[in-house]
């Protein structure tokens, strides 16, 4: 064998170590590149869920704030709108015809005096009125048994009166019987005025 076969079979075999090498190369990095668009894939995924995750839980936090801001206008308007129906009322009582609110008051006094003898607290403009009221209330009652008006402690302001007796005393102002009126009905009266207005 020459020479030049000698060349020849070292450089056949060389071209051939060569193209395994490229090709061994190329299918390695082949490998290694779909392995990185997996590892990359895998990557983004994790940060979209993750991405997605938080803008869900900051939408959701956000929409809770939303609904506690709204519930809370809400119910101040509500209060406000409620508080405004029962002042009006208050003022439809303080405006009655004298005739009416003396037939009134006269009735929820001798439901709260009962048989007790006590003391009518009034503010000073509906002192004439309840003079009356006291004076019919004694006519019906014994001597030892009368109620009287006191006329030295009078209330800061007009509408309803304070039944003070010996043991207890009753506060039956406007106010007071508006209170507990609205105590009464704010639950059916929010139902009412507020039920298509609920924050979903």
């Amino acid at each position: 064998m020459g020479i030049e076969k000698i060349s020849e079979a070292v450089l056949s075999e060389a071209e051939k170590e060569a193209k395994n090498i490229v090709e061994t190369a190329k299918k390695n990095a082949r490998l290694l590149v779909e392995k990185r668009k997996r590892e990359i894939d895998e990557e983004i995924e994790r940060l979209y869920k993750a991405r997605t995750s938080s803008i869900s839980e900051d939408f959701n936090r956000k929409l809770i704030q939303y609904r506690g801001m709204a519930g809370k206008q809400i119910l101040e308007k509500r209060n406000k709108l409620v508080d405004a129906i029962f002042e009006k009322a208050k003022d439809r009582v303080l405006n009655l015809p004298a005739d009416r609110y003396k037939s009134l008051m006269a009735s929820i006094l001798e439901k709260i005096a009962g048989d007790s003898t006590g003391r009518v607290c009034v503010h000073r403009d509906d002192m004439a009125i309840f003079r009356e009221i006291v004076s019919q209330i004694n006519e019906k009652r014994t001597e030892g048994n009368k109620i009287s008006l006191d006329e030295s402690s009078t209330l800061t302001e007009r509408g309803g009166f304070v039944f003070v007796a010996d043991n207890y005393e009753v506060d039956q102002t406007l106010d007071m019987l508006f209170k507990d009126i609205k105590k009464d009905m704010l639950p059916s009266m929010a139902k009412e005025l507020f039920s298509h207005q609920d924050i979903k």
